[in-house]
């Protein structure tokens, strides 16, 4: 199955087949007229006005609630398939609460929360959540694969942009202003354009609060090498301004068995690091500096073993080497093999960089990323404990000081230390190997 009838499948099995459209990622624009280069500038000119006027209308509110309701309606290859899906945004400097919701469903089946600190992700009825500090690139919709998909249709992904005025000069391209229309009684600017390879609506309140009233977005999904189906969303907005909260909308409480993970798309597709958690070792090739290969299997390795990840392009994987080295030379003297395994990188350069910053563990090297990759590494540094049977005991990621922190922590327990905490090693919340 590739990658976008996967998506499919996921989020519609994970969002109870209503939160999410038969969209996929691979779309082509429905034909339509080309506006003539002078109708498209006049067009794009009025629509940074008309953006720009409802983005400073926004910036003057303390706060503001927008409820979307999006409807899709696909023809063609899939006649009748109709759905809708219903959006809340709380949006507040730079915090932010959304919650989608089936039509017919009772309460918000995601929600997603950015309290300032941390973007938290809740997809409630498999008890997932995925939890990032803000600014990470893990933290974003574009790495919230869930989230984005669901967003889809609703506009509420333009607005959690950064600059939401200079992205939408970026997508947006053959814009074509029909003036000022009605739209159920009420004046709204309209305008036609081409959006990521779908024809777009958009329609802005002419009179009253100039915000965004209705966006209409339309393109053709293909089905095989010659089919596709024509897949029509509809979403209308209402906006509260300056509301007043009997509640912090920004808190969420996680439900008390719900299990952290990495990324809940990944989770549910099996890519997710903690799926490797229990399980064996995966066979690796792995090199070392003199072109001989390594056996990592558990035979070879009685007492356990750590894998560290790096490259020496990645400052937070080679800063505090003299802590490092002192901690692996401590843990070895234990029974622990140490593996500092280099990602991506030839072996003359590994080596002038251990000729000037030697290391205290034996140096393995993965230039192709097939080792990473096996083991869901997408972080560095990182490293992977390995336990005495073989099996794959955590994968740890942070920076250099947090991770000898955490790998401490899993070896006292592995070996049996008097005070060591809980073995928490088979539980994914405690995997946080961003994506």
């Amino acid at each position: 199955m590739n990658r976008p009838l996967l998506s499919l499948a996921l989020v519609s099995l994970a969002l109870v087949g209503l939160l999410a459209t038969p969209a996929t990622a691979q779309i082509i624009a429905t034909p339509k007229a080309q506006a003539s280069a002078a109708d498209s500038a006049a067009g794009a000119a009025k629509l940074n006005a008309v953006v720009g006027q409802a983005l400073q209308f926004l910036g003057q509110a303390e706060n503001y609630v927008l409820t979307v309701e999006s409807k899709w309606q696909a023809s063609g290859d899939a006649p009748g398939q109709a759905g809708q899906s219903n959006y809340r945004l709380v949006s507040q400097g730079k915090k932010h609460r959304i919650e989608v919701q089936a039509a017919d469903a009772k309460s918000p089946q995601l929600v997603c929360v950015n309290d300032g600190q941390q973007v938290t992700t809740l997809l409630v009825a498999q008890g997932l959540y995925s939890q990032h500090a803000v600014g990470t690139p893990q933290a974003s919709l574009e790495s919230n694969q869930m989230l984005a998909q669901s967003l889809a249709g609703s506009a509420i992904d333009i607005l959690l942009q950064p600059n939401v005025g200079q992205y939408v000069h970026a997508q947006a391209s053959g814009i074509v202003y029909h003036g000022v229309a009605k739209l159920a009684g009420q004046p709204c600017h309209r305008f036609e354009l081409e959006w990521s390879g779908a024809q777009v609506e958009l329609w802005f309140a002419a009179e009253g609060d100039p915000l965004l009233v209705q966006f209409v977005r339309t393109a053709a999904v293909p089905t095989s090498e010659d089919d596709c189906y024509e897949l029509v969303h509809t979403a209308r907005f209402a906006w509260q301004l300056n509301a007043k909260f009997q509640r912090d909308p920004f808190a969420l409480a996680l439900p008390r068995e719900a299990r952290r993970v990495n990324d809940i798309y990944d989770a549910l597709s099996g890519d997710d690091p903690a799926a490797r958690i229990g399980q064996p070792l995966p066979k690796m090739q792995l090199t070392q500096l003199d072109g001989g290969s390594l056996d990592l299997s558990a035979a070879a390795h009685p007492r356990g073993m750590v894998l560290i990840f790096w490259a020496t392009w990645c400052t937070p994987s080679v800063a505090d080497m003299a802590a490092v080295s002192q901690f692996v030379k401590a843990s070895q003297e234990q029974g622990i093999d140490f593996y500092a395994v280099n990602v991506g990188e030839e072996p003359g350069a590994v080596r002038r960089f251990i000729d000037e910053s030697p290391l205290a563990s034996a140096v393995a090297l993965d230039p192709k990323g097939r080792a990473s990759s096996a083991l869901r590494v997408t972080q560095l540094p990182a490293a992977v404990v390995v336990n005495p049977d073989g099996t794959v005991r955590a994968l740890l990621t942070g920076t250099a000081k947090e991770v000898q922190a955490k790998v401490a922590a899993e070896l006292a327990t592995m070996l049996g230390k008097p005070g060591a905490k809980a073995n928490t090693a088979r539980r994914p919340q405690d995997v946080r190997a961003p994506k």
